[in-house]
């Protein structure tokens, strides 16, 4: 009895045999390095599969299908989605990477449209690179079973004179949200497609979360209401990592109660997790180890993926991994979101047969991308939540076979927490995904795209849709009839709703020597990291910022080979607009509210390792947004033993905000701090925690709940570092606009053991 977690054979690269991946952990403890930077392996043990029969009853294509496959048996999951499908039942499969998901919501839509031959099948993938991938299985599938199901990508690089064949002919469709929120509006041409829509497959529902999964949520309403007016009421299929909520989190982003398929059947060969300090005195550089261990497995036949948590840090694990090969032809690679199309396919295809085999990326690879069999993982800082871990540990032995998976931390706050308490991984105590249904700015958005659709009948009473709508109304955006508002303002407005964000610029970066596009930023992130006298690393190289031209959206980027790096410095400024509620918190008052941000990035440092080499400044906008924010203000009896109040502040500040992944279930860049000692509705001392985004979506009112175990949280880690007068590990941040100045770690624990009682 066998069963493929993909649902195809893969004809990539063999896997090294168990006792090649055992030979590397014992070498990889018998270094000088590693025995300093070890501080602990743990076995996680493997996992025999659980096999059902096909349930009775399906369409004759599904056993016809499965035998091409080599397949008589479905994993547990796999049979209970099937079976909860062919009823027409909603449901999220929350099971672990590489466990056949693919199968588990095929085989419904499959036994469904061998029925029904009109019937149609919509699958949405977070990213187009999963979307090619998936199309793949999907042609299998197709011609295995011998049903008609003429399944195509249709998204931004779909060329047009192929789009109306797509919409025409084709019975599964594989798009993103991003081509759906443009498409919608043009539902009239789609009318074979959405009246014989019987599903809607979701894959990486765990990815839509925070103001991506807020934003997508309203899509998905709008998708659903095209659906019904056509006549349509198709069962919808969510497929995710583990979170801790995916029957909560299903229902959010659909408005539909999915039952739950957690109940894992497949394998999962032992993993051997090493936790790694990066940050050990005497020791080189985080990114040189991780590309030292990249090298070093590589060198062994492994084939290795290193995860990093950010575009430059694969970019630097990657070119120092190149100049490392010592002659050898070591086949490496950078892989991140930010490439072309083409380039990314071409990696991922080298990645897939063999032809590379060691690859550096971002989380861009963390989806399930088919990259074959992979017999290491190292995961190059905490990638911000445990079940993003998993997920990214998950992708070595994804056959079954015994692997390797390297935890090095850096020493940044969160890293040295995680690595100090490996139990917080290890017992799998998932996060909660987060949608908020309520943020006015995103529901704005979405109710002028849904009135370009269909006119929006809403409730005036109710709140906040009834505000938005007269908000809007009152604007002359939207305007009433009988039918329900439609929209009447002067351009399209899914060109202005960007899902991923709230805000709509983008800057093209272009090479002033070709033309060449590089890649693109939004308006925020170029200001930080592409602004004149920059460096910016790019396909794993250097690049100096020539200019930035925020009028027609472009920088301009030279080529050169430099030694070192940049930070912008930022000024910001805080306006409380509105208070919710407050309490005493400790012999502080904790207070949350919406408050407007003000920030500008004023200079910049040119940094050679750790030490500063020279200052440039800056003339850039100022940005404003308005947001949720929680904050402290700091009491009178609260001073005495705090030399530097502002520096103490601000160390709680950043120990409370590296923490935040981990106490309210967040990604690291969705809070932010700030703290003042004149504070504008008070005129003392304050400590600000707000959301990153424009409008919030109720972080920091998370925050404000359980405060006191929160600062707790901060207090223990400000006390067990050894450091003493503050480091990475436990107040400093890389990503301070202020270069971490000023900073008072001791006052900072005398805040904290006041505020958390």
């Amino acid at each position: 009895m066998s069963n493929r977690a993909s649902g195809i054979p893969f004809a990539g690269v063999a896997a090294a045999p168990g006792d090649a991946v055992l030979a590397a952990l014992d070498d990889l403890r018998r270094t000088p390095l590693s025995r300093s930077c070890v501080t602990d392996v743990r076995a996680v043990p493997a996992r025999i599969a659980g096999i059902d029969p096909v349930p009775p009853g399906v369409h004759e294509a599904i056993p016809r299908y499965l035998a091409a496959l080599g397949i008589d048996g479905l994993y547990r999951h796999q049979a209970q989605s099937l079976r909860l499908g062919m009823d027409g039942q909603d449901l999220i499969l929350a099971t672990a990477t590489a466990s056949g998901k693919t199968l588990s919501f095929g085989l419904p839509v499959l036994d469904a449209l061998a029925r029904d031959r009109d019937a149609t099948a919509l699958f949405l993938y977070p990213l187009k690179a999963l979307t090619h991938d998936q199309l793949e299985v999907l042609r299998v599938m197709d011609l295995a079973s011998g049903v008609d199901l003429f399944p195509a990508v249709y998204d931004g690089d779909t060329p047009r004179v192929r789009r109306p064949r797509v919409r025409q002919e084709s019975r599964i469709v594989l798009s993103n949200p991003y081509e759906m929120h443009e498409t919608l509006p043009y539902h009239n041409m789609w009318r074979r497609f959405w009246s014989h829509l019987r599903y809607v497959v979701i894959d990486e529902a765990h990815r839509y979360t925070g103001v991506f999964g807020s934003n997508v949520a309203q899509l998905m309403r709008r998708l659903l209401r095209v659906a019904q007016a056509y006549g349509s009421h198709p069962t919808l299929i969510l497929a995710s990592a583990s979170i801790a909520n995916p029957g909560q989190h299903a229902e959010l982003l659909t408005s539909r109660p999915c039952a739950v398929v957690d109940d894992d059947g497949s394998p999962a060969g032992t993993r051997h997790v090493v936790f790694w300090d990066g940050a050990t005195d005497g020791a080189p550089s985080p990114y040189v180890q991780a590309c030292d261990l990249l090298v070093k497995l590589v060198r062994r036949g492994l084939k290795t993926l290193c995860f990093t948590q950010s575009r430059k840090g694969a970019e630097l694990v990657a070119s120092m991994a190149l100049d490392r090969r010592g002659g050898m032809d070591l086949k490496l690679a950078p892989y991140r979101a930010g490439y072309l199309p083409d380039q990314r396919r071409s990696v991922e295809k080298a990645f897939r047969e063999g032809d590379i085999l060691g690859l550096v990326s971002t989380n861009a690879l963390e989806l399930g991308i088919d990259v074959g069999d992979l017999d290491a993982v190292i995961v190059a800082g905490y990638p911000g939540s445990v079940s993003a871990f998993w997920q990214q540990v998950g992708r070595g032995g994804r056959r079954g076979g015994e692997s390797l998976a390297v935890f090095l931390a850096f020493e940044g706050i969160l890293d040295q927490y995680v690595l100090r308490t490996p139990e917080v991984l290890l017992a799998r105590r998932y996060e909660c995904a987060t949608i908020d249904l309520k943020n006015e700015h995103i529901l704005a958005g979405h109710m002028l795209c849904a009135s370009t659709e269909f006119p929006v009948v809403v409730d005036e009473g109710a709140q906040p849709e009834g505000r938005v709508a007269r908000g809007l109304a009152g604007a002359g955006l939207i305007r009433k009839t009988e039918a329900g508002y439609v929209y009447a303002g002067p351009t399209r407005p899914q060109s202005a709703v960007k899902l991923d964000r709230i805000g709509d610029t983008n800057v093209a970066l272009v090479d002033v020597a070709t033309n060449d596009l590089l890649e693109t930023l939004d308006l925020d992130r170029a200001l930080r990291e592409a602004f004149p006298g920059a460096v910016y690393l790019h396909g794993a190289k250097t690049w100096l910022v020539e200019s930035l031209d925020l009028v027609v959206g472009i920088a301009r980027l030279r080529r050169q080979d430099v030694d070192w790096w940049t930070v912008g410095v930022t000024d910001k400024n805080v306006e409380i607009m509105d208070t919710y509620g407050s309490r005493v918190a400790g012999t502080a008052r904790a207070s949350t509210g919406r408050i407007r941000m003000t920030y500008r990035v004023t200079k910049f440092l040119r940094k050679r390792y750790d030490q500063i080499i020279g200052v440039g400044s800056l003339d850039l906008p100022e940005r404003t947004f308005s947001t949720t924010g929680m904050w402290l203000d700091i009491a009178e009896g609260l001073r005495p033993g705090v030399e530097d109040l502002l520096g103490a502040m601000h160390a709680l500040e950043h120990a409370l905000v590296g923490l935040a992944p981990l106490a309210i279930s967040c990604d690291p860049a969705d809070v932010a701090g700030f703290s003042t000692l004149a504070a504008p509705h008070s005129g003392g001392p304050a400590l600000f925690l707000y959301d990153g985004y424009e409008g919030g979506i109720g972080l920091a009112e998370r925050a404000a709940e359980d405060l006191e175990h929160f600062v707790a949280m901060a207090r223990d880690v400000l006390v067990r570092c050894p450091c003493e007068s503050g480091c990475p590990s436990c107040c400093l941040s890389a990503r301070c606009g202020n270069n971490n100045q000023p900073m008072d770690k001791h006052g900072a624990v005398i805040l904290a053991r006041e505020v958390s009682g």
